[in-house]
């Protein structure tokens, strides 16, 4: 039976930009950047990434996310979907990619974050899917 394990949290300010109305409902595309901590490295490292969300007639929220954990040769970088609602906060399916021999496993990966917003800031925890 699959199960969840930690990896990761995420603290990030959100900058929103609304685009507009879209056949699709309302778009907006929310840069971000804060940082990530977790059990596999020492201290904090930098995250940054894009958010491209469309909110629906029923208010849920597409999201479309692409981002960058780290720098240099600990870079890992990710891309997401998910779900969210203003009162739930969003939900989102993980894959990753690096380069960094210590992090590999991750290439491999499929990660779970649920989250919160307030106001301009996000607060995300990342799992990973282990059998």
């Amino acid at each position: 039976m699959p199960k969840l394990t930690e990896f990761a949290n995420i603290s990030a300010t959100l900058h929103f930009t609304p685009i507009g109305k879209v056949s699709a409902g309302f778009r907006l595309d929310v840069p971000f950047e804060g940082s990530i901590t977790s059990e596999h490295w020492e201290g904090d490292r930098p995250v940054a990434g894009l958010d491209r969300v469309t909110v629906g007639a029923d208010g849920i929220q597409s999201l479309q996310i692409t981002g960058r954990i780290g720098t240099g040769k600990q870079t890992v970088a990710y891309s997401a979907i998910g779900r969210g609602t203003a009162e739930d906060g969003p939900r989102e399916l993980m894959t990753f990619e690096t380069g960094d021999p210590d992090l590999a496993w991750l290439n491999s990966a499929v990660g779970v974050a649920l989250g919160t917003i307030e106001k301009d800031q996000l607060n995300l925890t990342v799992y990973i899917i282990e059998d």
